[in-house]
């Protein structure tokens, strides 16, 4: 049984560099084999991961109908595309999904990626989804299942108000995590005790990942998550985190 990991926040908050240090914990525990799914428009995960990438799920799905040979059926054409596009590395398999869709109509194709993309999923033991604040691909039904969903905020009150409204949307969308995280990133210190009560209404727990300026300069540099020491102060910080949540 394949165990989804989703991480949702609004930019800048630092869900990405979380992904990718999941990615690092669970090939460092020999959990692989691992799926990556880039759901971010924006999407960073590669840079961190040291995976060269050419190819998008958005460029599959925008020519699918132009370039499909005749004679081929679309799922066939699809699954063909999509196998092309996967990324292999070292004890993980990535896919970024790109840009959302223009103004044509993708319903026929978004329901033949949805079943060839969980078809994909079932293929690994843990699947990380690096996904933007809109959960556009979750709404969407791509990623159909969530085991650990951790929602990422800085202590700002705009972030934790946006991890709200995300929170808010996994409701809308009929999405129920088995887990609900709530990940306070770049934080000097633990909210007062009625503030996160308030916020323990909403989420199973809430975590600490705190503020590290040597981290700062780390990820400025754009080098991969793979190349962290392993005393690194924040890497230990939300190691510990990993441990407790994820099965």
């Amino acid at each position: 049984m394949s165990y989804f990991i989703v991480f949702a926040g609004k930019g800048g908050a630092g869900k990405s560099t979380l992904a990718a240090l999941t990615v690092k914990y669970l090939l460092n525990r020999n959990s692989n084999p691992v799926l990556v799914v880039d759901a971010d428009p924006n999407f960073c995960l590669p840079e961190l991961l040291a995976v060269k990438v050419t190819e998008t799920l958005a460029s599959v799905r925008d020519n699918a109908l132009k370039d499909k040979p005749e004679g081929m059926s679309l799922d066939e054409w699809l699954e063909i595309q999509i196998n092309r596009i996967v990324e292999e590395a070292k004890g993980f398999d990535l896919i970024v999904m790109g840009r959302p869709e223009g103004s044509g109509c993708y319903c026929a194709i978004n329901n033949v990626l949805k079943r060839i993309l969980q078809e994909i999923a079932e293929q690994y033991r843990y699947i990380v989804v690096d996904n933007e604040a809109g959960m556009e691909h979750i709404s969407r039904g791509i990623v159909n299942k969530i085991d650990l969903l951790f929602i990422v905020s800085t202590p700002a009150k705009s972030s934790i108000q946006a991890a709200l409204r995300i929170n808010e949307l996994t409701k809308e969308l009929g999405i129920t995590p088995k887990k609900k995280v709530l990940i306070i990133n770049m934080a000097f210190k633990e909210f007062e005790n009625s503030e996160k009560q308030e916020l323990l209404k909403h989420f199973n727990k809430i975590h600490y990942v705190f503020f590290d300026k040597d981290f700062m300069k780390f990820s400025e540099t754009g080098r991969s998550v793979f190349s962290l020491s392993e005393e690194e102060a924040v890497w230990k910080n939300f190691k510990k985190i990993l441990e407790d949540e994820i099965e």
